[in-house]
């Protein structure tokens, strides 16, 4: 089962400010709902723990995050997978992070996510997944403009 997400928000910054948050790992998972114990394992290599609450449960995930493309300040990609902690599951995901220059202090950010959960997992069933995906994309857009904003 595989549930895309997606989002938009625009914050008052230049390009390349928007882009230095994002590019940022720690300022990064602050804005990601459930994300804790960030360690960088190598250049854009990183570990962490993602926690959510899914219908009755709360789940979380021992994952590992690569960041495969960089398009300098206008795109970032990272694939994220990882096995569920105390349950028989495994999530794999892909997220972007699209930046476009809208005026010269303001950037538009579109963001997508495409996470496939498998075992145990995968049979939560994708109305109640894609509900608590789209519920974290919509928090993930207001940390994340509140962090850049921020800066």
């Amino acid at each position: 089962m595989a549930v895309e997400t997606t989002g938009e928000i625009t914050v008052e910054v230049d390009r390349a400010t928007a882009f230095a948050v994002i590019r940022n790992p720690a300022r990064l998972a602050r804005c990601i709902p459930g994300c804790k114990d960030l360690v960088e394992l190598a250049p854009d290599k990183y570990t962490a723990v993602l926690s959510s609450q899914v219908a009755f449960m709360t789940l979380s995930f021992n994952v590992t995050i690569d960041v495969t493309q960089i398009d300098e300040p206008g795109m970032l990609e990272a694939r994220i997978s990882g096995d569920a902690v105390g349950l028989a599951g495994h999530v794999v995901a892909t997220a972007r992070v699209n930046l476009e220059a809208t005026a010269e202090h303001r950037t538009t950010i579109r963001y997508a996510t495409e996470v496939g959960l498998t075992g145990k997992l995968g049979g939560l069933g994708q109305p109640v997944f894609k509900a608590t995906s789209a519920k974290m994309a919509r928090e993930f857009g207001a940390n994340l403009k509140k962090e850049i904003e921020g800066a």
